[in-house]
């Protein structure tokens, strides 16, 4: 028996470990693919401290992990002792509303702390930002508290109550009975609870993207926009540096907790051990470190550039310099050196539209898709542009002007453009089932077929199949179209949305609707893809373009970086990174001619006629489609 618990461990350990090991060797891997090791260098480590965008984001984690783990160390020792004081009842109670946090779900945490925040900034302090760099602060405190105190909690209940009452009656007062007895007892809970406070505040993901602004945003937040495109090696060397941190804290954590019992067993009668004087040092210089770091950003973190432009784009949609593409945000400050640029993503209309309409942030320059600009026009959530800043505009192909969304050319400029159709892969699907979107519902593939997460496109598929109006508001059309998506639910997979790269790249799925360009970097990543148009029943024609959003404090800044945007030169290094087609004919002589050429990228006119636009649909509508697809997919 006591064999098989051994090898039962070794096997949970290996489980654990082996992603981490994986993780090791390819940040040591001269080759790109994770999967392929090609050679041994530290070539990594060496891109990753000459990328200033990551090691400010690295520095950015750091700071807020340090500063909100010593907080709420502070407060979660003190509240640890006042719990252990109450009466065995009341403690109980207080206990489980102190674990409620832990166990509600991180969204919902950051949800709710999200439009708390907003509704005090933005209602009560009439604050522009309500999302800052200290909304996060206080979210990661609260967070943080309920594991100091379990982790304090525990020591107290150890520790011997006499010690404390023989220092009041030799004459010490209840604060320095304290602080020379009951915080030597429990340092290590101390310590063991900010050092997870640490660990848990520097990966946190969820709450952090519902609460950060544009101001301050963390390495796990970014690194969530990154799933578009294979991660560079750069970052499994962060990660690893990272671990190899977490790891050390945890074994110097453990070293010393067991030294420090080690020599309260052994030398008892003395007040002050060793290992709680390193206990007492060590919580000390993290105090340290933590007003440091924070006094260090009040006084440099905060002060603004000449002009600080903050954008707002999709994840993954702007070239950044990997690959070998150009870095455009860092070619327009060299180009305009009083501008600094502060670029932030989001990962879909609604959420851009969702924090900039309840006013949790302020940025200069946003780029959304069509229909979704439509709406922000009706709704006064722009600003006519001033295309004597922009004389680049006159690139724009006329096809591309006086647009549904914005028929007097006021408040847009496009950006990119493409179409919706289908991705499967060749090696598993019979060309003879490759006809129209019916494939989506077709049940030989079950299980293989992956489909939209967001409410707009999947109706839109659907629409397009029963031969109705994408842009209909007519409820028993989308009755109908509902109905035709729970037909769907028994042979799919599931609904995704930027997780279909690997999904279809690995080929656990086969099929899935996306979009054209983000269609092409996967057939690049696998070469048994391939992506065709259901013409005869109609497609998206889709383009996002830039906008000034009303709350824009840089307005002139934001439309010359548009105009450095629509420079033939720069589209055509822009677009060829991110995949998508450039509105600017010009463009395209500097492009790879096979790219230009390529159906996919650049449908022929006589195939874009069969394309419709999304329009803004009425808010009633909206939220009856979303509603529906509520249903759809929980049936």
């Amino acid at each position: 028996m006591k064999k098989t618990n051994r090898i039962f461990t070794v096997l949970i350990f290996i489980f654990l470990y082996i992603p981490m090991a994986v993780l090791v060797l390819a940040s040591f891997n001269t080759g790109k693919d994770i999967t392929d090791f090609e050679g041994f260098t530290f070539q990594r480590y060496v891109e990753l401290f000459q990328d200033e965008h990551l090691l400010k984001l690295l520095g950015n984690s750091l700071l807020i992990s340090i500063l909100a783990s010593a907080i709420a160390t502070v407060f979660g020792t003190v509240a640890a002792v006042g719990i252990h004081g109450l009466k065995p009842k009341m403690r109980k109670t207080v206990m489980t509303l102190t674990n409620i946090p832990m166990t509600n779900p991180d969204i919902v945490t950051g949800v709710s702390l999200s439009l708390l925040f907003v509704f005090v900034g933005t209602k009560m302090l009439g604050q522009r930002d309500s999302l800052t760099f200290w909304t996060l602060l206080i979210a990661h405190i609260t967070f943080n508290l309920p594991y100091v105190i379990l982790n304090v909690m525990p020591k107290l209940n150890q520790m011997d109550v006499s010690l404390t009452d023989a220092a009041m009656d030799l004459g010490c007062t209840p604060v320095p009975a304290f602080f020379r007895v009951t915080l030597h007892e429990i340092l290590p809970g101390i310590v063991t609870g900010a050092i997870m406070a640490f660990t848990m505040s520097l990966d946190d993901f969820v709450i952090s993207y519902f609460v950060s602004g544009l101001d301050f945003v963390t390495l796990p937040v970014e690194i969530y926009s990154y799933t578009k495109k294979p991660i560079q090696p750069r970052v499994y060397a962060m990660f690893t540096l990272l671990f190899a941190l977490i790891f050390v804290l945890m074994l110097t954590m453990n070293l010393l907790q067991l030294r420090s019992d080690k020599n309260k067993t052994e030398r008892r009668g003395k007040t002050i051990t060793k290992g709680q004087r390193y206990f007492r040092r060590l919580a000390a210089l993290v105090c340290l470190l933590a007003l440091l770091a924070g006094t260090g950003y009040l006084a440099f973190g905060t002060r603004q550039e000449i002009i600080t432009l903050n954008i707002y784009n999709w994840g993954q949609y702007i070239a950044d310099g990997s690959d070998g593409s150009m870095e455009i945000v860092k070619a327009f400050e060299e180009k305009y050196p009083h501008i600094k640029v502060n670029y932030s993503t989001y990962d879909s209309n609604e959420i851009m539209y969702s924090k900039l309409s309840n006013g949790g942030i302020t940025v200069d320059l946003i780029i959304p898709s069509d229909y979704m600009i439509a709406r922000m026009i009706q709704e006064d959530m722009l600003l006519p542009l001033d295309f004597d800043n922009i004389p680049n505009y006159q690139y724009i192909d006329e096809s591309f002007k006086n647009t549904a969304y914005d028929p007097e050319n006021k408040y847009s400029v496009p950006y990119t453009w493409g179409t919706v159709g289908i991705l499967y892969n060749t090696k598993y699907v019979d060309e003879a089932d490759v006809t129209g979107w019916e494939l989506l519902w077709n049940e030989k593939y079950a299980g293989k077929i992956l489909m939209f997460g967001n409410s707009r496109d999947a109706f839109g598929i659907a629409q397009y199949l029963l031969g109705y109006d994408v842009n209909t508001t007519d409820r028993a059309e989308l009755d109908a179209c509902a109905e035709k998506l729970k037909e769907q639910k028994p042979v799919l997979q599931q609904y995704v949305m930027d997780e279909i790269f690997a999904t279809m790249e690995n080929e656990e799925a086969w099929i899935a609707p996306y979009y054209a360009g983000d269609c092409l970097v996967m057939m690049e990543n696998n070469e048994n893809l391939a992506f065709y148009l259901p013409e005869e029943q109609g497609f998206n024609l889709f383009i996002d373009a830039m906008c000034i959003p009303s709350c824009a404090q840089e307005k002139e800044a934001a439309e010359l970086f548009i105009n450095f945007l629509c420079d033939p030169e720069i589209s055509a290094a822009n677009m060829d990174w991110v995949g998508y087609a450039t509105p600017i004919s010009e463009a395209k002589q500097y492009l790879d001619p096979e790219t230009v050429s390529d159906p996919v990228a650049y449908p022929g006119d006589e195939t874009l006629v069969n394309g419709t636009n999304f329009t803004y649909l009425p808010e009633d509508i909206s939220r009856y489609m979303e509603s529906l697809f509520m249903e759809v997919r929980n049936d």
